[in-house]
């Protein structure tokens, strides 16, 4: 820390309170707001390094300087930094996120190994090893039918795209000079609909019956973005499925939120058929 201080000039602020990665406001030579990001040398940061790398210039927060070798990214720091969770009007929330997901959506421009949407569907297969071909606390109805439609979705998928891989409304923030840009992304190969299923699981307080709120959702996101609505539910269900296999292996209680929101998505499923 101290040596990074004196090389790139930093002064610094109080660190964001975050569980993995050090991240921390500062100044470069006493002016410019910037932000320093230390991160662990894993994939997870070897990802987020090259997609800030392939996103400049699309929608996403500029990156002012850098060392893969050594962990750490000198972001530029968006003020205010107000995100999504700011705004109330959920029409106003869902313009702003189509247009930043509309920005950031390409073809990588690096030949970076990132992970694909099939790569992290294996956490459902992980869930059965851990519990011995159980689901342990998830109910096994939903755990087999994301294993059902996950290799239909996968198999039938067409144009793949470099995606954010968690777009929510706390990583969409607001510059004055930039406007709404996405910050942390994790980097992803996948359909652009799956871009859209992390934002879903997030600010369900405001509305008194959820599935309408989910189906407004999908419907603004399918006519805003022109994305498949079907795919949209779909993947929707399979990834809330996912997310909570994923706390399930973290040992948090996340998967109860997880559970619930899958349990919308079959409603709108079921629609479907």
């Amino acid at each position: 820390m101290v040596i990074l201080e004196e090389r790139l000039r930093l002064t610094y602020g109080e660190p964001f309170s975050l569980s993995y990665n050090f991240v921390v406001p500062v100044r470069i030579d006493h002016d410019r707001a910037a932000v320093l990001k230390i991160g662990y040398p894993n994939n997870d940061f070897s990802n987020e390094f090259h997609a800030l790398q392939d996103f400049q210039g699309k929608g996403m927060v500029e990156v002012l300087d850098f060392n893969k070798e050594e962990g750490w990214i000198l972001l530029d720091r968006l003020l205010p930094g107000s995100s999504l969770h700011s705004i109330e009007d959920e029409e106003e929330v869902l313009q702003v996120f189509t247009h930043v997901a509309h920005r950031l959506w390409h073809k990588p421009v690096s030949h970076h190994p990132y992970p694909s949407v099939q790569s992290w569907s294996n956490g459902v297969g992980r869930l059965r090893e851990r519990f011995n071909g159980g689901t342990g606390p998830l109910p096994e109805e939903i755990v087999s039918k994301a294993e059902m439609l996950y290799p239909e979705l996968l198999s039938s998928a067409q144009n793949l795209f470099l995606l954010h891989g968690d777009l929510h409304h706390g990583n969409i923030l607001f510059s004055k000079s930039s406007g709404w840009m996405a910050i942390d992304p994790k980097g992803l190969i996948g359909e652009s609909e799956y871009d859209c299923i992390q934002f879903t699981l997030n600010e369900w307080s405001k509305w008194d019956v959820p599935i309408e709120l989910l189906r407004y959702r999908i419907k603004t996101m399918a006519s805003l973005l022109s994305l498949s609505y079907e795919r949209l539910i779909r993947y929707g269900f399979c990834h809330s499925v996912l997310s909570a296999c994923w706390s399930v292996e973290d040992g948090m209680d996340g998967w109860k939120t997880g559970v619930s929101v899958a349990r919308l998505f079959e409603e709108l499923v079921n629609e479907l058929d």
